[in-house]
């Protein structure tokens, strides 16, 4: 077996092998995290109409926080990886102690905001019987969130150093934890009273404390993992912070208009009825899915990278970064031929296909997962590349991209293509293709330079 170094030659060993052990936790974490909210829906749907109208609120509201604060936590796990390559363990203590030190801070006005979104959502429009149940819900979620954000932040220490398999467990934990107290609250079992929608709430809260205190424990009796955290009790003033928020505001924003979009895609859809709208779920559901593992490679070749840049290896981590895209381009061309070959088979999983009132919907969505599979290959080369850039800190840059592509691109073009010159619903996902695939060749280029530039200027040195 051929050594890696930086002479550009390939190994299995040194190259392809500590990519997939990343990304492959780090996928089944995506995929065991998805959990909760399916769960969630699944019993408040047994508490009627107006009550899972309310869960939509908060499940829109918390998924839209928790990407923007998941992108700025992010910035631990790139920092952590450079100084882990590096071998500077002093640096590691000192960011994620303040690492830590942000999310508890940012944790305080989003639970101001969670206190205070009933009158929000009034003022949004909705009913006020919605807005109530929905206000139950986040006040009871609100007091989880200081250990929510810390848990978080302690992870992607972890993740910066290489534990991910340590993080899926710590999924399944979260997950079995939430669906168990969830489920004991919203229905009053073991003599407890039936709290409703609020509990659900109680139970998402309770489990963060609960998760929270067993990693603590795991990190504090483990050397392995404490040697990490060495530096959190220092009463020195915050060394990356600033640092950590330059790097990680960007993404928690390219994360929040990246919702923001597909929440305007699946409203535009609207126009041309609910079957279209209904269509359009159906296939997001599916992208949904896959965009988790599209992740955990792009998360996967950012730490990989980080580490082989703190180490000096700007060659091997550019071919890191090449062959972490084209495992992900691969897997998604795989899953395409599936949408193309077997779309019955998969629109069969939400609906009854031998009732006829279904048979237009099923045509519709078929036609939109066949463009869905072309729209993955292009996503999962630009969310690679995001990975990529991530690594060598170029944050800002992303976020101008995913603006461009998304808003200025992909939203008109496909508004154009589906009203003006009559595609119909089809238009929006190739607005959205043709977006993506304009991105990745900017992001590529955008790569290169960055790589090539990082190389010359390490040889200098």
């Amino acid at each position: 077996m051929v050594n890696t170094n930086n002479n550009g030659k390939l190994s299995l060993e040194n190259d392809i092998y500590p990519l997939l052990n990343l990304a492959i936790p780090l996928t089944m974490t995506g995929l065991i995290n998805s959990g909760t909210w399916f769960f969630e829906t699944m019993f408040l749907s047994k508490l009627g109409e107006e009550t899972l109208a309310a869960n939509s609120l908060v499940t829109w509201l918390f998924g839209t926080l928790a990407v923007i604060i998941f992108g700025t936590l992010s910035s631990i796990n790139i920092l952590v990886a450079h100084k882990h390559g590096a071998k500077q363990k002093a640096d590691i203590y000192l960011i994620a102690r303040d690492g830590i030190l942000l999310s508890i801070v940012i944790a305080f006005p989003a639970m101001i905001l969670f206190w205070n979104m009933a009158d929000i959502f009034v003022l949004l429009g909705q009913p006020q019987e919605i807005a109530h149940l929905a206000q139950t819900y986040l006040h009871a979620l609100s007091w989880g969130l200081i250990a929510n954000f810390a848990a978080m932040a302690c992870l992607e220490v972890l993740i910066g150093v290489g534990y991910a398999r340590l993080i899926m467990v710590f999924s399944v934990i979260t997950v079995t934890l939430n669906v168990a107290f969830s489920y004991i609250f919203i229905f009053g079992k073991f003599g407890l009273p039936a709290l409703g929608i609020a509990g659900a709430g109680w139970g998402m809260t309770i489990s963060s404390w609960g998760t929270f205190f067993i990693l603590a424990i795991v990190i504090m009796t483990r050397d392995k993992y404490s040697q990490y955290f060495r530096g959190i009790t220092s009463t020195h003033k915050p060394v990356y912070l600033y640092e950590l928020l330059q790097v990680g505001v960007p993404m928690g924003l390219m994360y929040c208009v990246e919702v923001a979009f597909f929440f305007a895609l699946a409203l535009s859809m609207g126009i041309f009825g609910t079957i279209a709208q209904a269509a359009n779920q159906i296939a997001m559901q599916f992208l949904g899915v896959f965009g988790s593992m599209m992740f955990a490679m792009a998360q996967a070749i950012t730490v990989r990278m980080g580490h082989l840049l703190g180490d000096n290896k700007p060659a091997a981590a550019e071919r890191s970064a090449y062959i972490g895209t084209l495992i992900g381009i691969c897997f998604v061309v795989i899953i395409g031929f599936v949408y193309w070959l077997y779309p019955l088979k998969l629109i069969a999983i939400d609906l009854d296909m031998t009732n006829p009132a279904n048979f237009a919907l099923i045509k519709m969505a078929t036609s939109l997962l066949a463009i869905c599979a072309l729209f993955q290959i292009s996503e999962s080369a630009r969310i690679s590349l995001f990975g990529a850039l991530r690594a060598l800190k170029e944050t800002r840059f992303t976020l101008l991209i995913s603006i461009v592509s998304f808003w200025f691109i992909a939203l008109p073009l496909g508004y154009i293509l589906a009203t003006k010159l009559h595609v119909g619903p089809d238009g929006f996902w190739w607005g959205m293709f043709a977006g993506a695939s304009i991105s990745v060749v900017i992001l590529f280029k955008r790569f290169k330079t960055k790589i090539h530039y990082y190389q010359r200027v390490h040889e200098h040195q």
